[in-house]
């Protein structure tokens, strides 16, 4: 590892202590001292055959020197890395967004580093030999892809995606269908057990799986998904949030805890995921590199007809379609597609939907038959659709209208109540009725 300080003599300090720990690890360190360009660190790093670059930084430094730096590594076939003692978490996000493989503040422990840096050099060594340098900086690599013929059969190879809600039911069918298409999949759930199997049965497919367990509520879930997605396959591209519980109940019984808990789970989540990917989306456009990404979001026939005694239920899932189109407007400024699907599926939050037919393939509703268009919503074909829901499920596939204005009628100045009851009656008269809401007898 080559080592060496871009600016003021103080960095110097923790360079040198940087050193130190990586020496009792066992690594070979070259240390350039201060006043470096970018240049000369990798082109001592390609002389000495090194994996990796280290830079000591001012928090300003980074927005000077970085785009420069990962070009010039990339560009070599090795790995970069920052630290300072001022670096913030915003300063993280935004190095890690432009490329930077590993980025260590002022309360990185000495085992995280050292376990970070040993899997950034496996990655690095892992890498096929650069065949010639970029034109421009494109940040990280994506996965080795194949010859178009190859991409029409793994038409997700490439890609990086993010699944929620990952261990069971349809999150699962998800999770595999991505894989078997060539993505590189990050999942996250709460059955650490499930997400272990998932991975072993996705570990043989041409897509690759990494688990990140936790509770999709938890404040770092976000933060945790991205630095995996990032830290092992160098991007994101896609993020499907899925997580959901159910806690039934009339309005008039429903206590405020399960309240709380639906509305974190299928809102707070939600909003927490898309707000972070979208800023690591609109840090990599505004470092003039092209992003194609896609959202899914999860919504359900709940939310868009509702559903009896399942108020809250219905009022998140509601939430969540409205959500889409908002997130949809403002991503799109930065190449990012948000779309939500209402699946019809067997799972353990629909059990009033019955036991499956003893021949699998004769299940309409099985999870399986909605993972397709999942991933052809994360694929290049549906490059042009942002902004809509789809309902998925009995084999079927529509896209519902969202709220629609009606058909206006005046209402007279100063209005007497008859004047309103009659424009009112005619407003009414001028608007299809409304479908009848569900109930688990008919959903």
């Amino acid at each position: 590892m080559v080592i060496g300080t871009l600016a003021l003599d103080q960095h110097e300090v923790g360079a040198v202590a940087v050193s130190r720990i990586l020496v009792r690890a066992g690594y070979e360190v070259i240390y350039l001292g201060r006043f470096n360009t970018p240049q000369r660190l990798v082109d001592v790093a390609v002389q000495e055959d090194a994996d990796m670059v280290g830079v000591s930084v001012h928090s300003w430094e980074f927005t000077a020197y970085a785009d420069e730096l990962v070009q010039r590594c990339r560009q070599a076939g090795i790995g970069l890395v920052f630290g300072g003692s001022v670096l913030t978490e915003h300063d993280r996000t935004d190095l890690l967004a432009r490329g930077v493989d590993g980025v260590y503040g002022p309360y990185a422990a000495e085992q995280e580093i050292v376990t970070g840096l040993a899997a950034i050099v496996a990655r690095v060594r892992a890498r096929p030999e650069p065949e010639a340098p970029p034109a421009s900086i494109e940040g990280r690599p994506r996965a080795d892809t194949t010859g178009a013929g190859a991409r029409s059969e793994v038409p997700l190879t490439g890609r990086v995606v993010a699944v929620t809600g990952a261990a069971h039911g349809l999150g699962r069918a998800y999770a595999l269908a991505l894989c078997a298409q060539g993505a590189a999949v990050v999942v996250n759930d709460l059955d650490v057990a499930a997400l272990d199997e998932l991975a072993a049965t996705a570990d043989h497919g041409p897509g690759r799986i990494a688990v990140v367990p936790g509770d999709v509520t938890a404040p770092d879930t976000p933060r945790r998904l991205l630095d995996a997605a990032l830290g092992g396959f160098g991007a994101l591209h896609g993020l499907v949030s899925n997580a959901g519980v159910l806690r039934s109940g009339p309005l008039l019984r429903l206590d405020d805890v399960d309240l709380r808990l639906i509305l974190d789970v299928h809102v707070t989540a939600t909003f927490q995921l898309l707000r972070l990917m979208g800023r690591y989306w609109r840090a990599e456009a505004k470092a003039a590199r092209a992003v194609d990404a896609s959202v899914i979001l999860t919504t359900s026939a709940a939310g868009l007809y509702g559903f009896r005694a399942e108020a809250a239920y219905s009022s998140a899932k509601a939430a969540t379609a409205t959500l889409t189109r908002v997130a949809a407007d403002e991503f799109g400024r930065f190449g990012a597609r948000v779309n939500a699907v209402a699946p019809a599926a067997r799972t353990r939050l629909t059990p009033w939907l019955g036991r499956p037919p003893a021949n699998q393939a004769d299940d309409l509703l099985a999870a399986e038959r909605v993972a397709p268009v999942i991933a052809w919503l994360l694929s290049d074909a549906a490059k042009d659709v942002t902004g809509r829901v789809f309902e998925v499920g009995h084999g079927l596939v529509s896209v519902p209208r969202p709220w629609q204005p009606g058909e206006p009628v005046a209402l007279p100045a100063e209005a007497v109540p008859a004047e309103v009851d009659d424009a009112v009656r005619k407003a009414l008269a001028r608007s299809p009725q409304p479908p009848d809401i569900l109930a688990a007898e008919t959903g």
